[in-house]
C-alpha cells in the first residue's frame, strides 16, 4: 500500500456559528489497518483526538474554530505519518491486507468449515 498523505489545505464545507465543518483530501483510500492506527494515536492534544474525525473514501473531515485550525492540521499531519510509520513497521502480513494462500472467499469457506460443528 502507498503511504497515505494529504493533499491540499483543509477545504471549508459548513459553518456553524464559530464553528466550520472542514474536508481534507488524502492521496489514496486508506485501508481500515491504516484507520485503526490513524484512530489509536500515541501523541495528541486536548481537545485534538483523531476520534473527532471522519475518515470516508480519500477525506477526512472535522469541525474546528477557525482559530484552531492550523494546530488540527498539524495534528493531522503528524497523525499521518505515524499511521504511515506503524503500518510500515507491521510485519504481520494479515496487519497489511495481504493474507498468504487466498482470497476472502477462500477464508470465509475455511472458517465456515472450521465452525460448523459449533
Amino acid at each position: 500500500m502507498d503511504e497515505i498523505k494529504r493533499i491540499g489545505p483543509p477545504i471549508p464545507i459548513a459553518v456553524r456559528g464559530q464553528e466550520y465543518d472542514l474536508s481534507v483530501a488524502l492521496n489514496a483510500t486508506p485501508s481500515p489497518a491504516w484507520r485503526r492506527a490513524f484512530q489509536a494515536p500515541d501523541d495528541w492534544k486536548e481537545p485534538h483526538h483523531p476520534s473527532r474525525i471522519t475518515v470516508r473514501n480519500r477525506v477526512l473531515t472535522f469541525t474546528s474554530e477557525e482559530a484552531l485550525i492550523p494546530l488540527w492540521i498539524e495534528q493531522i499531519d503528524k497523525w499521518i505519518v505515524a499511521a504511515n510509520q506503524k503500518l510500515s513497521d507491521v510485519t504481520a502480513p494479515e496487519a497489511r491486507g495481504d493474507v498468504p494462500g487466498g482470497d476472502d472467499r477462500q477464508r470465509l469457506q475455511e472458517a465456515t468449515d472450521r465452525l460448523k460443528d459449533l
